[in-house]
């Protein structure tokens, strides 16, 4: 009587292709879920930052017109980050041809954990310093900034 010899499983080469290609998948997977943090704490610190910029455009609306421009360079600590890790600047032009008019820019530049800047202001000091104006249009700029026009 012969015994038949049943081939059944895998071979070790079958099995390391197959390790191989789940590692390779869970590492990709683990590259997003990174990613998906620092997007998260880089939403998490615009929406913060949009906040003060906000924050403080409502207390200059509470100013006098004429007293305005006294506000002009001001430099502030957003609230909601560590000190040191934002800035703000306000910037109070007028508007040429119009006397009754002037344009209110609040800036916000701030550092994430990952020691990555957002906005022009790289020491985070609030003034426009050389080196600063990466996109050579003379003045500090960020995703976050708000603007509005203020009349007599």
């Amino acid at each position: 009587m012969k015994i038949k010899k049943i081939n059944s499983g895998f071979t070790l080469i079958e099995v390391l292709v197959a390790a191989g290609i789940l590692v390779f998948c869970l590492c990709g997977l683990l590259v997003t879920y990174i990613g998906c943090f620092i997007l998260n704490e880089t939403s998490r610190n615009t929406t913060i930052a949009l906040s003060g910029a906000r924050t403080k455009m409502e207390e200059l609306k509470q100013e006098t017109f004429d007293n305005l421009l006294n506000h002009n360079g001001e430099v502030f600590d957003v609230t909601g980050f560590t000190l040191g890790r934002a800035k703000g600047r306000v910037e109070v032009t007028d508007i040429a041809g119009y006397t009754d008019l002037r344009e209110i820019r609040i800036i916000v530049s701030f550092r994430q954990s990952q020691n990555r800047l957002i906005g022009e202001d790289i020491n985070l000091n609030g003034l426009f310093d050389a080196g600063e104006d990466l996109n050579a249009n003379n003045r500090l700029d960020s995703p976050i900034e708000v603007v509005s026009l203020v009349s007599r």
